[in-house]
């Protein structure tokens, strides 16, 4: 039996959105992952003089298509919170990040419904890799503090040319305290992306950063195996000073290298 060309176009419109559907479900259907950090597991380090007597607490969130960890860092009134997030190259996926730094520095308990005075944007090239931050005054607090982010291992087939890991944080020096712009450069040159225990499981790996449609979201988090982990890294409580409500921010999207930048 032919078949015309209407009816070619018919049959495989009907193919995409079977593909489509089984997309959703599987997204529908991932398990999702909550717990503390482990030691020896940490992925996010940080080498600033003033956190070194500290120990941190870290959350981690993991699903099959990506990992996000969430870390606080406390010592004598100063604090810093990070977090890094980054897709499983396993799967054609990548990290749809889109916070400039006042956007994301407003996530953050500690600075959101707060007067917030900014400085200009700055830059640090550090091994290929750039990062950006601003400094920033919370009036009703006296501190004086500082938000970061840095994008990379970009994928080049996704058409928007996307991420593969991006973390993002601030850091607040002690009520009344000074920061010296110098001192922003020398915490954010001494964070480090640590050897992790891989994404789900199943790999690990070393950094030295010194779909509805294929962007549907991924599904709320109703698998967490730790709630008391994921309420801390929120900052779930009456009066929160720390954690960040959007966490995990879950950035991970689905990718067509059918259009993307894939050289033949």
């Amino acid at each position: 039996m032919k078949i015309d060309r209407r009816n070619r176009r018919l049959i495989a419109a009907a193919l995409m959105l079977g593909i489509a559907v089984a997309g959703c479900t599987a997204w529908r259907g991932i398990k999702r992952d909550v717990r503390w950090v482990n030691p020896g597991e940490q992925r996010i380090v940080s080498t600033a003089a003033g956190f070194k007597s500290s120990r941190p607490i870290r959350v981690k969130y993991t699903d099959a298509w990506q990992t996000e960890e969430y870390a606080l860092f406390e010592a004598e009134g100063r604090q810093c919170e990070i977090i890094c997030a980054e897709a499983d190259r396993s799967f054609t996926v990548s990290l749809d990040y889109q916070m400039p730094i006042k956007e994301m520095v407003a996530t953050w308990n500690l600075n959101s419904r707060q007067n917030l005075v900014w400085g200009p944007l700055e830059r640090i090239d550090r091994q290929l890799k750039t990062w950006f931050y601003r400094t920033y005054k919370i009036s009703g607090l006296q501190r004086s503090c500082a938000g970061f982010m840095v994008e990379w291992d970009q994928i080049y087939e996704d058409p928007q040319g996307r991420p593969g890991k991006v973390l993002f944080g601030y850091y607040c020096s002690a009520e009344g305290e000074t920061l010296a712009d110098e001192a922003v450069r020398t915490l954010i040159r001494g964070i480090r992306i640590g050897n992790p225990v891989g994404l789900s499981e199943r790999r690990s790996r070393v950094d030295d950063t010194g779909g509805g449609d294929k962007q549907t979201r991924l599904s709320a988090h109703k698998d967490s195996k730790n709630p008391t982990a994921i309420a801390f890294a929120r900052g779930n409580g009456p009066s929160p000073k720390t954690g960040n409500p959007g966490f995990p921010f879950m950035f991970a999207r689905y990718y067509s290298i059918s259009s993307g930048g894939k050289i033949p």
